[in-house]
């Protein structure tokens, strides 16, 4: 390693590097003797030294060169005060810790670990979950999906009250099928209506009341009703139908907990490529001999 070696500077402006070596000339540790490829060093602080070629990098190319410069410095600045916190920081925990350093061989074998794993399993996990398999662990775990509170599959319409011929939306709630909810939709959009008549979409009942002001007297009741619902509130006029609901902490529909279903499915893959690394790892070390193990005295 050298300092101020002469290289091919693209991105640290000629002043900046002027700057820098008239630091060079004013320290021991300078060298005038040119010699490609030997690393630059810009500042040394605590025995660590930050590399010339590393401060460029964090330049951006497009960078004007008055903001280039002042750039550079903030980097050096920050890099400094760093290495001087770190070296505080190490002297006074020494002194005061003496397990400090194992619990930072202990951190840096889990990271270690963990990274080693992490890889390994992302090279190796299947990410894809198909409908059968979170059909057949919905089915094997309802106890794992109770509802939070009540949710409905419900359809609505409103709009002002002044419009009155509502026999058709009527009709069209009741029927609620794939026949009548485009008659329903395209009746939504000419009257310019507000909407939501997806069949298959579970409601929770909190959000569904955030929407349509109904009153609730006996939630059971009213939930089981599958007649069209019809009040005005506002100034506007509601109808809604319940389609199916459940209560709460009753199992899910699978809708609701399909994608918590697939995480667990994929969580649990996982689980079981680390076990069998884990597992053949142990075994190649013993066979190997890397591992060995006294009789404990008796």
């Amino acid at each position: 390693m050298k300092f101020y070696t002469v290289l091919s500077i693209k991105k640290i402006p000629l002043a900046f590097i002027a700057s820098t070596l008239g630091i060079c000339l004013m320290t021991s540790s300078c060298n005038n003797n040119s010699q490609e490829g030997v690393e630059t060093v810009v500042v040394e602080a605590y025995g660590n030294s930050l590399i010339l070629d590393s401060l460029k990098d964090r330049i951006p190319d497009e960078m004007n060169y008055d903001d280039s410069t002042l750039l550079a410095e903030r980097i050096i600045n920050s890099w400094v005060r760093e290495q001087v916190l770190l070296a505080q920081a190490e002297k006074v925990i020494a002194a005061n810790d003496e397990g400090f350093d194992a619990k930072i061989k202990a951190y840096r074998d889990a990271l270690l670990v963990n990274e080693y794993e992490t890889s390994f399993v992302r090279s190796r996990l299947d990410s894809e979950v198909n409908e059968e398999e979170i059909l057949e662990f919905h089915d094997s775990n309802p106890e794992l999906f109770k509802l939070p509170e009540h949710v409905v599959r419900a359809v609505f319409v409103h709009l002002p009250s002044e419009e009155t011929e509502l026999d058709s939306v009527q009709f069209w709630l009741t029927s609620s099928d794939s026949l009548s909810i485009p008659n329903l939709e395209q009746w939504c959009i000419e009257h310019n209506a507000h909407y939501a008549i997806d069949i298959d979409y579970w409601w929770f009942l909190s959000d569904l009341l955030d929407q349509i002001p109904l009153q609730i007297y006996r939630i059971e009741d009213q939930l089981k009703s599958r007649k069209v619902v019809t009040f005005t509130s506002g100034g506007r006029t509601y109808l809604l139908k319940f389609i199916e609901h459940r209560l709460k902490d009753m199992p899910a529909p699978i809708s609701i907990a399909s994608d918590r279903i697939e995480d667990m499915i994929i969580q649990e893959r996982r689980r079981g490529i680390l076990e069998d690394l884990r597992d053949d790892l142990v075994k190649e070390a013993w066979a190997q001999g890397h591992v060995n193990r006294d009789s404990l005295p008796h």
